[in-house]
């Protein structure tokens, strides 16, 4: 069950939560202090599978994954940042590296330096990657950026 599923009997706390994600969505702000973290996680996630391109919200939902403490959510928000620009913007995914380095094991964050360093997808094939919606689709949409199986070596 996500964030957004609320039952017909609590129709005040539903839209209290829709509310909260139409002011996301018109929200300028990179860090959504005041937010809910569960809800603007999975609304971000969402909104990154629908609007892959648009970086601000990939950002947020680093900080959400971040605030929660979700370190496979975290790996994926960041490999799906990865896959949207390219091996472009280095500066930016060094900086969200070493936000996100506290939650991240050793191995994990060794490959996504030397992902971010040299764009060599190998590197990410072994990390946890469920919950990222670029690798894996979401909401039955078919993966859009990146097949880890192209990358696997064959004997």
């Amino acid at each position: 069950m996500n964030a957004l599923t609320i039952y017909a009997s609590t129709p005040d706390k539903f839209a209290e939560k829709l509310q909260i994600c139409f002011e996301l969505q018109k929200s300028r702000s990179l860090i959504c202090e005041n937010a809910d973290v569960e809800l603007g996680l999975n609304y971000t996630s969402r909104y990154v599978s629908a609007v892959p391109k648009q970086l601000r919200t990939h950002i947020r939902r680093i900080y959400f994954a971040i605030r929660r403490g979700e370190t496979t959510r975290l790996t994926g928000a960041i490999v799906d940042l990865f896959l949207v620009l390219k091996g472009k913007g280095k500066a930016l995914v060094n900086r969200v590296i070493d936000q996100a380095e506290p939650l991240l094991d050793k191995k994990t964050l060794s490959d996504l330096r030397k992902f971010a360093d040299t764009s060599d997808f190998r590197f990410i094939t072994h990390l946890p990657l469920q919950y990222s919606v670029l690798v894996n689709g979401s909401l039955s949409i078919s993966p859009q950026c990146f097949n880890p199986a192209q990358f696997e070596e064959r004997v």
